[in-house]
C-alpha cells in the first residue's frame, strides 16, 4: 500500500514539473544575421480581434525568404507575419503550423507556395489570400 502512495506522489510531482515547465516563457530564437525580427506577445489560442491584413502577398513572400534565411522558430514567424494579431491570419498560421510544428522551414515553404500562386493570378493580392491559398494547397507538402 505504501508503494502506491509513493508512486502517486512521484507522478504528481512529475506532472506538476511538466506543467510548470510548459508555462515558462521560451526565449526568442537567436538568429545569426545582423537583422532580427522581434517576436510580439502571441498565443496561438488567445482570442484576438480581427483587423484588416495590411501585408500584401508580395511583402509576405519577401518576409518568408528573410525568415527562412534567419532560421527562425514559430513564435517569431507568428509575430512577423501577423503583427496586428488578426484572428483569421492567426487561425491560418496555426493550421499551417500543425503538420510542420517541428520544421518551421517547411511551414514557410507552404506559405511561400501560397504567395507565389496568388501573385500569379493577382499582383495586388494580400497576405490573407496567400495564407488561404497555402492552406488549400498544403496537402502535397504534408503527405
Amino acid at each position: 500500500m505504501e508503494w502506491i502512495v509513493t508512486t502517486a506522489v512521484v507522478v504528481a510531482i512529475l506532472v506538476l514539473a511538466v506543467f510548470l515547465g510548459s508555462k515558462r516563457r521560451k526565449e526568442p530564437s537567436r538568429v545569426p544575421s545582423g537583422e532580427r525580427v522581434e517576436p510580439a506577445k502571441f498565443s496561438p489560442t488567445a482570442p484576438t480581434k480581427s483587423v484588416q491584413s495590411k501585408l500584401s502577398a508580395a511583402e509576405l513572400l519577401c518576409l518568408v525568404h528573410r525568415l527562412r534565411d534567419q532560421n527562425v522558430q514559430w513564435d517569431v514567424i507568428w509575430s512577423a507575419v501577423n503583427p496586428t494579431n488578426d484572428a483569421e491570419v492567426q487561425r491560418l498560421l496555426v493550421e499551417i503550423r500543425g503538420p510542420h510544428m517541428f520544421a518551421p522551414h517547411l511551414g514557410l515553404s507552404v506559405i511561400e507556395d501560397g504567395c507565389r500562386r496568388v501573385l500569379a493570378s493577382s499582383p495586388n493580392a494580400d497576405a490573407l489570400a496567400a495564407l488561404r491559398e497555402a492552406i488549400r494547397r498544403q496537402d502535397p507538402f504534408v503527405r
